[in-house]
């Protein structure tokens, strides 16, 4: 894992600086998980002035977690300390509004393919053979001789989310399950409960009301012998893309024009064992909405600022050519 060494050596003399750990729009259990470990880490080795920053807001899957962490967590916030930590992101689109000045060290940790423009960064820990960030950060705090029940927690909600319950998990994933629960004997039916999603009756009826008007703006495109679920929201494009699979779809493709542009896209794993990686898809379909895009062979996104309808073409073009190699 490259960039390990060097970040080593960097925190060995950072005890006097502050930090900030980023994690990106709608911040899931990886990416706030990754932080809060990351967090603890910091404070055990005497780093008093720290702080979280989530770019607009915690998703719902993540809020649980809040509770685990040492550190203050506030929604984008002003970037005052001396370095600033980015967890489980590609781009800078990802942190909007939040911005970065010019004279911080940078530290990346991501399990992304790098991109061609890559976030600028001193120090880069990059690893994507594995299916989470939280799977390098636990690397990181492990090779550090930092080991805490809480950080455990954190950082196992991010592997249960980021693999979708394992199924996108490989054999270090598992690896790395295994270490922890060696270290601390957590019951894993704890951390599913951990990642249960957050919700009161009024956010539960706004979740039913989306998940509605999804079905009712659905399109079906039908490619040889496979369901293309198509459909827009203001509001849940993921949730709407498990909907969609759960439904009968093959493939779900969610946008949404509510403060500029996001897409959301599903695929059943039969399609990601035969080669189908929407994270690739959807960085060719960063540069259309002005924005940046990726994730994962079976669930990915994108952020910008327009052309919705255009992105979604260019992604059921990509999605129809990949079908016609394979079929």
């Amino acid at each position: 894992m490259k960039g390990k060494i060097k970040l080593k050596r960097f925190l060995e003399g950072a005890k006097d600086r502050s930090f900030l750990l980023l994690c990106h729009h709608n911040a899931d259990p990886d990416s706030l998980g990754s932080a809060i470990a990351f967090a603890l880490y910091l404070k055990s080795i005497g780093v008093e002035n720290v702080r979280i920053g989530v770019a607009q807001s915690v998703s719902s899957y993540a809020k649980r977690l809040l509770i685990f962490s040492p550190a203050p967590v506030e929604r984008d916030p002003a970037v005052k300390e001396d370095v600033v930590m980015i967890f489980d992101t590609s781009s800078l689109e990802q942190l909007e509004p939040i911005e970065i000045p010019k004279g911080k060290t940078v530290v990346v940790i991501d399990h992304h393919v790098e991109k061609k423009d890559p976030i600028r960064a001193d120090i880069v820990v990059i690893d994507s053979s594995r299916t989470s960030t939280a799977e390098i950060v636990w690397e990181l705090i492990k090779y550090l001789g930092f080991y805490d029940e809480t950080a455990i927690k954190a950082l196992l909600a991010g592997i249960v989310t980021d693999t979708a319950n394992f199924r996108f998990a490989n054999s270090k994933t598992f690896k790395t399950v295994s270490e922890m629960l060696e270290r601390f004997p957590l019951q894993m039916g704890e951390i599913f409960q951990l990642v249960a999603p957050v919700s009161d009756e009024n956010i539960d009826q706004a979740r039913r009301m989306a998940m509605l008007k999804a079905c009712q703006r659905l399109e079906i495109k039908k490619f040889r012998r496979y369901i293309i679920a198509v459909s827009k929201v203001s509001a849940y494009e993921s949730l709407a893309c498990k909907t969609f699979l759960q439904l009968g779809a093959d493939i779900a493709i969610v946008g949404s024009e509510k403060k500029g542009v996001r897409i959301s896209a599903r695929a059943r794993e039969s399609l990601v064992k035969r080669g189908l990686h929407l994270g690739k898809i959807m960085g060719k379909v960063g540069p259309i909405i002005e924005g940046s895009g990726g994730g994962h062979a079976g669930a990915a996104g994108a952020n910008g600022k327009k052309n919705l309808d255009e992105a979604i073409k260019r992604i059921l073009g990509e999605i129809e050519k990949f079908l016609k190699e394979v079929d």
